[in-house]
């Protein structure tokens, strides 16, 4: 159709720069021309209107395409909202069981703190009680060992006291015993001295004898 239109125009342009050529040669053909121009006129207006209506057909046919197209993606977007929204509130409710699960996990935590508290409470009362009665008792231990050491050191010194005066004693009689012992030692001493001197006396005179009968002899020899 266009190409068709295209050769009509072409005809046209050509009959209208021709006909002022031959207008005067040939008018008939002038009319004929005039005649066929407005029947393509005609039919290029009846192709127009069909044209024209065919596009508003179209353009009806896009816009109620377009209208419905639209209309199912509202509904859609309805639809997703809808599910959006039974998400959110499935998570609302799940979150909130969740709260309620944290809750009650935090009062049973601080419930079993407050129960360790009290146990760690009565333990340290416990290890303290336990360590005073330690105390006492190591004081009880400590005032006995005091007393038995004291005691200790008292039958210490009474054995040291009653050891030194078995010492004296025992040194007063081993002076004794010595002074006796240098007693006797001098007595015998002086016993011997006088041996000594006796015998050296007898001694002496036995030489003096010698030497009285030796002079005797001698005097006597001498004499002859």
């Amino acid at each position: 159709m266009k190409k068709l239109i295209a050769f009509l125009l072409s005809v046209c342009m050509v009959s209208a720069f021709a006909v002022p050529a031959f207008a005067d040669a040939n008018s008939d053909y002038i009319a004929a021309v005039k005649a066929y121009q407005a029947q393509v006129a005609a039919k290029e207006a009846a192709y127009t209107a069909a044209v024209q209506a065919a596009a508003q057909q179209a353009q009806a046919k896009a816009d109620a395409d377009a209208a419905a197209v639209i209309a199912a993606g509202k509904a859609a977007q309805a639809k997703a909202d809808a599910e959006v929204a039974a998400v959110i509130a499935a998570g609302k409710a799940a979150q909130a069981a969740a709260d309620q699960r944290e809750a009650a996990y935090a009062g049973a935590v601080k419930a079993y703190q407050g129960q360790i508290a009290a146990k760690e409470a009565a333990y340290a009362d416990a290890v303290k009680a336990y360590q005073a009665q330690v105390a006492a008792k190591e004081a009880a231990y400590t005032a006995a060992v005091m007393a038995a050491a004291k005691q200790a050191q008292a039958k210490a010194d009474a054995d040291v006291a009653a050891v030194m005066a078995a010492a004296k004693a025992a040194q007063a009689q081993a002076d004794a015993n010595a002074a006796a012992v240098a007693a006797a030692g001098q007595a015998a001493q002086a016993a011997a001295n006088q041996r000594e001197a006796a015998y050296a006396a007898a001694v002496q005179a036995y030489q003096q004898q010698v030497a009285a009968k030796e002079a005797a002899y001698i005097a006597a020899v001498l004499g002859q």
